[in-house]
């Protein structure tokens, strides 16, 4: 049998299985997870392509499907290099990792300290103590979640080099002025943006503004590789570094021919064998082809699903809007693309409940939550292991205290938004606060 006629009969069966797994919605025992896999036949047929022609491991020539992917992403944020790796958490490693190496232009000494808030997830801070710099840790803002700018200046020192800001659950943090104080004080920018595939300021993507920027393609986020991240960059020289670190230090994954010519003409290596010619500290960091392909499928469908967040956060934020006696919502400042990642609920003090009483009556119900990321990274046991500064924190501990999130992905619809705010409801008439809620959405 030919190979399209062996792909077309795994493609019949593919979709036969499928459409025979699609459940119809229960009512009577709803349920809304934090994330559900959002991909269908054709990502399934890019791994069954990688799988039947053997071309499964990364192979860096102009028709593999992870440079492929990696040319999509890269033009889509608005950069001109990216890397792919096996994770958002290595992408995060490579770039200190690249910043702190010898073989690049004024490199950061070991115990240089890079500033990044407390609210975070714990592999934005493992990189940072793995390239032997130290995490400065600074306060975010309440209605944004991401970090505060006034304070990133006060925590500057001789010994700061790096900014790393988060743009946390997909709200853009403020570039424009993060940029003017790294400028001023001559400091790295690394933008974490493993949350924010999509987000935008003044239609600039996330991504596009640091000296390096990460995405993470986990099976959770916007858009998903399985596992995956991709490291992006303008510059040449730390795009080939990364490339050389993601496989073992081998120079034969480099893409530059200027780059390749350091090594290939200097008479000291001529007795090498070019393919396993290491320049540069290594690790194996390499995504897969079966990777790739499901990320340039997943990429034709990104648009749709980041319309989907969208829709269902702009519903939500309408719903919940008579509650902010009570709960603290995102603020949208103008000209910010918000990517959804999902939605968080900050219980003020003054609410006649807590956080954890909201939480336990929605997971009850079936709603999944979770608290904002790892929380107040300090208050973290990992934190008794290594070394960290930290500023003044109140809107972090109040965060870590007071607030979580519940899911937001293109599963949920018109019926899943209604029944999470029917729980609303039902919970806040506890209160005797749904009526004066209702009347007030009318």
């Amino acid at each position: 049998m030919h190979y399209e006629e062996t792909l077309d009969g795994i493609r019949r069966i593919v979709r036969e299985y499928l459409a025979g797994t699609q459940d119809s919605i229960d009512t009577k025992d709803m349920r809304v997870p934090l994330m559900v896999p959002c991909y269908g036949e054709e990502e399934i047929l890019q791994v069954v392509d990688s799988l039947l022609t053997k071309r499964i491991t990364l192979n860096q020539t102009a028709s593999n499907k992870v440079g492929a992917f990696e040319t999509e992403w890269a033009g889509y944020i608005g950069t001109s290099e990216a890397v792919m790796f096996n994770s958002g958490s290595s992408a995060n490693l490579i770039a200190l990792m690249v910043l702190t190496n010898p073989g690049i232009e004024n490199p950061m000494p070991p115990g240089t300290e890079v500033i990044t808030p407390a609210l975070t997830w714990t592999t934005t801070v493992a990189p940072i103590w793995c390239a032997n710099c130290v995490p400065v840790f600074v306060d975010v803002d309440l209605e944004t979640f991401t970090m505060r700018t006034e304070d990133i200046e006060r925590a500057i020192t001789q010994n700061t080099r790096a900014i790393m800001p988060v743009h946390l659950l997909g709200y853009p943090c403020d570039m424009e002025n993060i940029l003017r104080i790294a400028e001023k004080h001559g400091l790295y920018v690394v933008e974490d943006c493993c949350e924010a595939h999509g987000a935008s300021i003044d239609g600039r993507k996330v991504g596009s503004y640091g000296h390096l920027s990460t995405f993470s393609f986990f099976f959770s986020h916007h858009l998903s590789t399985i596992e995956g991240g991709m490291l992006l960059t303008n510059k040449v020289e730390y795009a080939e570094i990364a490339r050389t670190m993601r496989s073992q230090g081998v120079m034969r994954n480099a893409k530059d021919k200027a780059f390749e010519n350091k090594y290939l003409k200097d008479e000291r290596y001529r007795n090498i064998d070019s393919r396993y010619l290491f320049v540069n500290l290594g690790y194996n960091l390499r995504p897969t082809e079966l990777n790739g392909g499901f990320g340039l499928e997943q990429f034709r469908k990104f648009g749709s699903f980041l319309d989907a967040r969208r829709a269902n956060a702009s519903y939500f934020m309408k719903s919940l809007e008579p509650y902010r006696e009570w709960i603290l919502l995102p603020r949208l400042k103008t000209g910010i693309e918000h990517a959804w990642f999902a939605l968080p609920i900050f219980v003020k003090e003054n609410a006649p409940f807590q956080r954890r009483e909201l939480e336990t009556y929605l997971n009850g119900k079936g709603i999944e939550t979770r608290q904002i990321m790892a929380g107040d990274i300090t208050q973290q046991p990992v934190m008794e292991l290594f070394g960290s500064r930290n500023e003044e924190l109140a809107n972090t501990k109040r965060i870590h205290q007071n607030a979580f999130f519940f899911g937001n992905h293109p599963m949920i619809g018109e019926q899943e938004r209604q029944y999470i705010m029917e729980c609303f409801r039902e919970f806040l008439a506890r209160y005797g606060v749904a009526d004066r809620v209702i009347s007030s959405h009318r």
